[in-house]
């Protein structure tokens, strides 16, 4: 029998909980790990960025009975559940369907190979720094050369991340040497690296900036890419599927893409 303590196992050991452990001690806030559990076995296993109603009635489409996302289901304490309600209203229909449901965020952001990893990669890089680290070879934000003009950048997301919904800041023609990227919703942090001097990285590249800090990163002189939030996630999610896919032998697995968000 292959259950929800094992595929637990199978994800800590490609992206493990600690590192989420750890941003909460350090005042981060996270919700990883099991946040519904139905049945002790897995009897296959829906990957999905977010748990919504979509996510939940594919599971029951394809027989499955687990769902593993990357932003947590359950994100912060809720007082009721509501199948009315746009916050929990998937998590009710994923208890409905007796379904298991297992969310790996910020350790799969800062995993080896995890995430943020991912979007370096997708943006060109082929070796980094990290820029917050955790260990040896995990953390969050990657610093890499690319030596290309926004122009050219723009076109490696278009392909790489399947998108048009680019924002741009900065000369478009100027070649960029450097760059530095944080998965999700990384403002702060990079505005904090480029203030404390982690970072002398022309370009930055992230999502969900406000405005503030696409000022104050304008005045240090950056160049700026600003994607969606799933588009900039989902990219290294999808390869998280393909990976752990392989090690799961026996277990039926699928994949979510929500078209809604790119």
């Amino acid at each position: 029998m292959f259950s929800i303590k094992n595929l637990y196992d199978a994800i800590d050991a490609f992206a493990p909980f600690y590192l989420s452990d750890n941003e909460v001690k350090s005042g981060g806030y996270d919700n990883s790990g099991i946040i519904l559990e139905s049945q002790s076995e897995v009897n296959g296993v829906l990957f999905s960025l977010d748990l919504t109603e979509k996510a939940v009635k594919t599971a029951k489409k394809y027989g499955v009975n687990t769902i593993v996302t990357h932003h947590p289901a359950i994100y912060k304490p809720v007082k009721s559940l509501s199948a009315n309600d746009g916050t929990t209203a998937a998590i009710l229909l994923a208890a409905n369907f007796r379904l298991n449901v297992l969310s790996a965020h910020l350790n799969l952001d800062a995993a080896e190979r995890g995430i943020d990893f991912w979007l370096a990669k997708g943006l060109g890089a082929k070796e980094f720094s990290i820029l917050y680290r955790d260990g040896d070879k995990c953390g969050y934000g990657r610093e890499f050369t690319v030596n290309a003009t926004l122009n050219d950048l723009k076109k490696r997301v278009k392909e790489n991340f399947s998108t048009d919904k680019i924002i741009i800041y900065g000369e478009k023609g100027k070649t960029i040497k450097n760059c530095a990227c944080f998965c999700g919703g990384g403002s702060e942090y990079a505005l904090n690296a480029v203030k404390s001097g982690k970072t002398d990285a022309e370009l930055i590249v992230t999502s969900d900036m406000p405005h503030h800090v696409i000022k104050e990163l304008t005045e240090y002189g950056k160049s700026i890419i600003i994607l969606p939030h799933y588009v900039a996630e989902e990219y290294g999610f999808n390869k998280f599927y393909q990976e752990l896919s392989s090690c799961l032998k026996n277990v039926k697995t699928y994949y979510f893409y929500d078209k809604r968000f790119i």
